[in-house]
């Protein structure tokens, strides 16, 4: 089956990526992006199937490499993010498209000597079959949890806690990359942007920082002024983990969320993070929904289109 040809998306095509998604039997938007503006959808690296002829587009697909952490292990590969797609078809169709778009776009990247890990999060079954079809494989999934805050029980500080400082955000994503997998690892400059909307406080012994938590309040016109908050991130170095700091910081959120009369809090972690499970049900915290699974890609090199598509395309300028 031949395509429409593939190319970059372009600020021009705005218009018609609007349409796209008004009319789209098969669309997605990672969570970070549900109140975006349609230019932040070319953000990142974009591909396009147009239909020249009917001056519309048939499909769309959007990345997002992830900012190299210097934290990282030299050999971990760069993630890259699933952002959003959207296709005019169902099916079939639809899931050719989206390998072909995949396909494309992968040239678009630059070259990487680490690699790239491609992930998506998603319960939607079209575009889980459409990444199985392309190489993704599920690898983990997305736990939810909350729990009214309510008293909160005292408990042992092996730590001091204080809010963070400006020099403080290379040391937590070094504490960060010990504590997680490449794949969930946030670098500084992620750190760095949790921080302006966040009440982040620090974990330190000796004055060096073991670990962090950053809360975020979620705001509505009520009496309190939040409707409920989120633990975004909990960190503890392997060195100082089983021995009650991720407690206190976890106990230190409740406590701050109660005093500003929040009732409710949240957080996620991975169904694979059974000691995080276990701390956060042991406080109490009652799994909410369904896990979303977590679909991966590892790709140590860039490979060239496949020519089984069938497929015409335009390049980027040199």
């Amino acid at each position: 089956m031949n395509l429409p040809p593939m190319r970059p998306g372009r600020k021009q095509d705005l218009p018609a990526l609007s349409d796209l998604f008004t009319v789209s039997p098969r669309s997605y938007f990672y969570d970070e992006l549900g109140d975006a503006s349609e230019p932040d959808l070319l953000e990142g690296v974009s591909a396009v199937v147009a239909d020249q002829r009917a001056n519309r587009l048939r499909g769309y697909l959007s990345f997002r490499p992830n900012q190299r952490s210097s934290a990282l292990p030299p050999s971990a590969p760069t993630k890259v993010s699933l952002r959003a797609a959207a296709f005019s078809s169902a099916g079939a169709v639809a899931r050719l498209q989206f390998r072909a778009l995949f396909c494309y776009a992968q040239q678009l990247l630059p070259p990487c000597p680490q690699g790239y890990l491609f992930f998506a999060l998603t319960e939607q079954s079209w575009l889980q079959a459409s990444l199985k079809e392309t190489g993704f494989d599920i690898s983990d999934a997305v736990r939810f949890y909350e729990r009214k805050v309510g008293d909160v029980q005292p408990v042992p500080h092996p730590a001091n806690l204080r809010p963070t400082q400006k020099t403080d955000f290379a040391s937590l994503a070094a504490v960060d990359a010990a504590a997680f997998e490449p794949l969930w690892h946030m670098g500084e400059s992620d750190l760095l942007a949790l921080n302006r909307d966040c009440r982040f406080e620090v974990a330190e012994t000796d004055r060096t920082p073991i670990g962090y938590a950053a809360l975020r309040l979620h705001q509505d016109g009520s009496a309190h002024g939040f409707s409920g908050a989120q633990v975004v991130r909990l960190a503890v170095h392997p060195n100082a983990q089983k021995q009650g700091v991720g407690r206190q910081l976890l106990v230190s959120c409740l406590a701050y969320a109660r005093s500003l009369g929040i009732r409710r809090i949240y957080l996620n972690t991975q169904e694979s993070n059974g000691r995080s499970r276990k701390l956060y049900e042991s406080i109490q915290f009652q799994i909410r929904g369904r896990p979303v699974p977590v679909l991966v890609k590892r790709e140590s090199e860039r490979r060239t289109l496949s020519a089984s598509f069938g497929t015409s395309h335009e390049r980027l300028s040199p």
